[in-house]
């Protein structure tokens, strides 16, 4: 079964050598009891540790069963040991932290019983060497003779063909001593047993073979082995097994012939026939999980405290995330709040400062970079300013076919949809003469032309759209009703109940307070003038518009029965509803949708609007150049220029600001010569509806791949922003609260290094039993998570009860809203990153622990 043919041991010692074992040859019986003496020093415990795979010989062979083991790998030496050998050490070798019964289950944990077949195996192996009712105790908690018991146990249960005893009995009394030497000489029946001893006695009284050590050699066998010869007498010429780490069944010579000993031998035979399914070994994960969690309780107020340092930089990162969300929400919820008075813009022309707002269009970009070139070659180049104005200028074809989409799949959406035509009326009315403009704030909402000068009737201001869906959902009326046709307007007031009182004025109600229906009563009229009226041609072909100077206002006003000054009666009040934050209807004069439709049939035909038509690149008013189109425009202003401090350069940008664009349609548009809008404003009280609106318009853009749209979302520009500022600060604060994780990582290595020296022996105990390196590494990768997921749930807890007085503190500033929020993905991410850091930490010294020689280890402490 065994054999050993001229085996070598040299170990190194300083430059030099020392022959442990030098050159033995022996072979061992199937069953039998061997006791191995000799003086300390022998050899005994280095062919023990041979025989058992914990050592390497340096020359010579060893076969088991057949199969030379020269060509074992490391995890053959594995398999060896968990299937083939049961190791009982001196000093016990139980692991302290576990039960006894865990410590006998241990190697059929690496052979890969199920938990169920184990335990039932566990407990039948303590009951037989009378432990049973001791299964939870703890090494600790039990005698020297009852821990050698347990391991006995723990060498029997995977069944092993070789028992390895190294001085069972050295640290027993005598009485225990020959409990256990019993125990060995039953199990010796069915296997071989190898025992190491000092005590001749016990050899002489429980052995069948006694070899004798010296120097590393054998010098007395009282019952060598000659395998060939007893294989043909006593095994009578049976099959090999010829499986991995199996040979022929023989049998051990019986000195006497009795019914016990042939029931015994059968019951050998019945067993050795059952070809053993070798597979490899292999810890589970839980394992590892059970021995690391079983060393952190034994040493729970170090682990605690090293939690609680690991928890420190996960604490401060979840505080910089859950600002950073919070601080998002909030800039959110304030942008949700700003989508009801900033809409989405769809203009003819438009440009799009959100590049430069947000950063994605940098100082070197508007400028150009200095290369300093080696020559002194000078030449001219584009404004790299000029390249990036082009660029965020926005134009739209606004065609009846967009329009049409708007109003079929955009409007049923959105909260409001306000059509701006770019169409500038003159609009007159009545002024208070009770108001005096210097103790007033002055101005009239809109920007009309307010001139009391040379009469009592004024021009008011710009006029919205009333939207009957918007005053449905989000106004109340105070007084009236909708307007119902083109001859009708409403007066839309504040949520306060207030207008411009340069309005108020200009609709002769300049009175401190005015009651709503009150308004509506005194029916209230404002008169439109078209462009037949509004503008006059002079002899030099230009036109110019009517002014109050001349009294031409109060003439127009007094006009009757002329197709060219439109009656707009106010006849209702309308105010947002409490809570509403949307403006489409901002205060001033609204009037029915029909209007623009009259109003648009009429100036298409008026003189300035034909003249205009004609006049491509002259305003017929001012004569001042027109251009087709914005990019002309720019273009022509900008030629040549290289510096954005050119003063035409700054006028261009200035335009730009203020949307004054010299472009032949915009003009033809505030005449009121377009049939389509120049503007269309999308309102949306949510973000989801926004991005329903957007996905409607990227549908469009998808579909007339050459008539591609783009908006300009001034509340997304305004968030983003500051989104962006958010996002790098709470990347620099995260840089620098990693510090902290990268310490505490660090910190945790150290620990697992301190586990692993703690551990040497645990570590031998575990090779012994056929665990392999990567299951060693296993157990201390095992701790390593384990400290590192406590920390990451630690430190994650103290971040959200933290967050609470935070988000206290702050409510009265922030309406409410929590500032410190930390989200449940955020805080998933940190235990993780907690749990990998400290892998990644305890890599190191778990690696240091799988290469740890057993023999050595098993001699730590």
């Amino acid at each position: 079964m065994l054999k050993l043919e001229e085996v070598v041991k040299d170990y190194k010692s300083g430059d030099g050598s020392v022959r442990a074992l030098d050159g033995i040859t022996l072979q061992f019986r199937r069953s039998e009891f061997v006791s191995v003496l000799g003086a300390s020093g022998c050899g005994k415990t280095t062919l023990l540790n041979i025989i058992g795979g914990l050592d390497r010989y340096t020359s010579g062979k060893l076969s088991v069963d057949g199969q030379q083991t020269d060509t074992f790998k490391s995890v053959d030496w594995d398999l060896y040991r968990n299937q083939r050998i049961g190791f009982i050490f001196q000093s016990y070798n139980l692991i302290p932290q576990i039960s006894i019964l865990a410590n006998v289950e241990l190697a059929l944990t690496l052979s890969g019983v199920s938990s169920k077949d184990r335990r039932k195996r566990a407990v039948a192996a303590l009951e037989k060497v009378g432990l049973g009712k001791e299964t939870k105790k703890r090494p600790n908690q039990l005698s020297g003779g009852q821990m050698q018991r347990v391991s006995i146990a723990r060498a029997l249960i995977n069944n092993p063909d070789i028992i390895l005893a190294d001085e069972p009995t050295g640290a027993l009394d005598s009485v225990t001593s020959v409990n256990v030497m019993n125990l060995l000489k039953e199990i010796a029946e069915d296997r071989l047993v190898i025992m190491v001893t000092h005590n001749p006695e016990l050899a002489e009284q429980y052995s069948t073979r006694i070899i004798k050590m010296k120097d590393g050699k054998v010098v007395e066998d009282s019952a060598p082995y000659d395998g060939a010869s007893e294989t043909e007498e006593d095994a009578g010429g049976r099959d090999c097994v010829a499986a991995t780490l199996s040979v022929a069944e023989e049998t051990a010579p019986a000195p006497a012939v009795n019914k016990e000993r042939v029931d015994k031998a059968k019951r050998r035979r019945e067993h050795k026939d059952k070809k053993k399914a070798l597979k490899s070994t292999s810890m589970s994960f839980w394992t590892a999980i059970k021995l690391s969690f079983q060393n952190i309780k034994s040493k729970s107020g170090r682990n605690v405290m090293t939690v609680i340092a690991g928890s420190i930089g996960i604490i401060c990162v979840c505080l910089v995330l859950a600002l950073s969300s919070g601080l998002t929400g909030y800039i959110n919820a304030m942008g949700e709040d700003m989508l009801g008075a900033n809409p989405m813009i769809i203009s003819s022309v438009s440009v799009d400062f959100t590049p430069v707002l947000t950063g994605a269009v940098t100082i070197e970009d508007m400028f150009g970079k200095a290369d300093y070139p080696d020559n002194d070659i000078i030449h001219g180049a584009q404004s790299n300013i000029v390249k990036v104005m082009l660029d965020m200028i926005k134009t739209n074809s606004l065609d009846k076919q967009f329009i049409d989409y708007v109003k079929d799949e955009i409007e049923p959406l959105s909260d409001a949809v306000i059509y701006d035509y770019g169409y500038k009326p003159l609009l007159l009315s009545k002024v208070s003469t009770n108001y005096n403009p210097a103790e007033g704030i002055g101005g009239i909402t809109g920007g009309g032309d307010f001139n009391l000068q040379g009469g009592d009737v004024g021009n008011i201001t710009d006029m919205v759209t009333f939207q009957p869906y918007v005053a449905g959902q989000y106004y109340d009326f105070l007084a009236g009703h909708e307007p119902k046709g083109a001859g009708e307007v409403v007066l839309v007031v504040s949520g306060s109940n207030t207008v411009s009182d340069g309005l108020m004025a200009s609709i002769g109600l300049y009175e401190k307070y005015v009651g709503a229906q009150s308004i509506v009563d005194k029916g209230i009229t404002v008169k439109m003038v078209l462009n037949d009226s509004k503008y006059v041609k002079g002899a030099n072909g230009r036109y110019h518009e009517v002014d109050n100077l001349n009294g031409e206002y109060e003439a127009l006003y007094n006009t009757t029965g002329s197709e060219d000054v439109v009656d707009l009666k106010i006849v209702g009040v309308a105010r947002p509803k409490k809570g509403s934050m949307i403006t489409a209807m901002s205060n001033g004069i609204a009037y029915h949708s029909s209007l623009m439709s009259y109003v648009q049939d009429k100036e298409a035909d008026s003189a300035i609007v034909r003249d205009q038509a004609e006049s491509k690149d002259r305003d017929v008013i001012t004569g001042d150049k027109l251009y087709s189109g914005i990019l002309n425009y720019v273009m022509d202003k900008a030629s040549g220029f290289t510096s954005i401090y050119d003063p035409e350069v700054m006028e261009i940008i200035t335009d730009f600001y203020s949307g004054l664009y010299p472009i032949h349609s915009l003009y033809m548009a505030a005449l009121g010569g377009n049939s389509v809008p120049v503007n269309v404003n999308i309102y949306t009280m949510t973000y989801e509806t926004k991005n329903e609106v957007i996905a409607k318009v990227d549908e469009y853009n998808v579909a007339n791949k050459f008539k591609s749209i783009t908006y300009t979302d001034s509340a997304a520009m305004m968030t983003s922003m500051m989104g962006n500022i958010v996002d790098v600060l709470s990347i620099v604060l995260i840089c620098f609260t990693s510090v902290s994780l990268v310490v505490s990582s660090v910190m945790i290595g150290i620990i697992t290094y301190i586990s692993v020296v703690e551990r040497t022996k645990e570590i031998g105990i575990l090779r012994s039993l056929g665990a392999r390196k990567s299951d060693v590494a296993r157990v201390f990768i095992a701790e390593s998570l384990m400290i590192g997921l406590a920390s990451g749930i630690l430190g994650v807890l103290l971040a959200y009860l933290i967050s609470v007085p935070i988000n206290l503190g702050l409510a009265t500033l922030t309406a409410g809203i929590s500032i410190c929020t930390l989200q449940p993905l955020h805080a998933f991410i940190m235990i993780l990153v907690s749990a990998g850091l400290t892998i990644i930490a305890g890599t190191i010294p778990s690696y240091i622990a799988s290469r740890r020689d057993p023999v050595i280890a098993l001699r730590g402490e």
